[in-house]
């Protein structure tokens, strides 16, 4: 599922520069496929900002998504909430000839995305800002000990009894060499 329906409708300051328009959003979903991952929601999005009218057709775009989501944790694979609160800043352009993909580089080097009509669409990058700020590694806590290599238990939840600390054979040589 993608996020949809993250508009802000600029009517209202389109022809006052200064001008500024407070949005706010909360919008179910379940989960983004990215590259055969899977993020998966457990609450709405929050996203909360304010758009402004800079002049020149022009708009800045300022906010925050808060996101609840759960993943595996990378050692113990148990299932772990993950907790984003991000900041963002956007610029928007009437007339500008780009893509939410591909979007238009001022002289200062600023990306500038195209507004449709009088609408910013911030779905795409909404759902782009989550995924380049999820962690690539998620752990349960701090201390996590993971599972353990021979039988799979969770050794959070106590000691298998499992003898651990094989040497790999290829290093063989150096277990004789520190056993002196």
């Amino acid at each position: 599922m993608k996020v949809n329906h993250l508009q802000i409708n600029i009517s209202e300051i389109k022809n006052k520069v200064g001008a500024s328009l407070e949005f706010e959003f909360e919008e179910k979903i379940d989960k983004i496929e990215y590259k055969k991952e899977t993020l998966r929601f457990t609450e709405p999005i929050k996203v909360m900002g304010r758009a402004t009218n800079l002049g020149k057709k022009i708009y800045l775009v300022e906010g925050n998504i808060r996101a609840s989501l759960e993943d595996n944790c990378y050692r113990c694979l148990e299932i772990t909430p993950v907790l984003l609160d991000l900041n963002f800043s956007f610029r928007f352009g009437e007339n500008i000839k780009s893509s939410l993909e591909e979007p238009y580089l001022d002289e200062n080097g600023n990306e500038i995305f195209p507004v449709i009509g009088e609408n910013i669409d911030l779905d795409l990058l909404i759902e782009n800002e989550i995924i380049l700020n999820y962690p690539t590694k998620i752990l349960c806590s701090p201390d996590c000990k993971g599972i353990c290599e021979k039988c799979g238990k969770n050794l959070n939840e106590g000691d298998c009894g499992c003898k651990r600390g094989a040497i790999d054979p290829r290093l063989s040589a150096l277990e004789k060499f520190y056993n002196r």
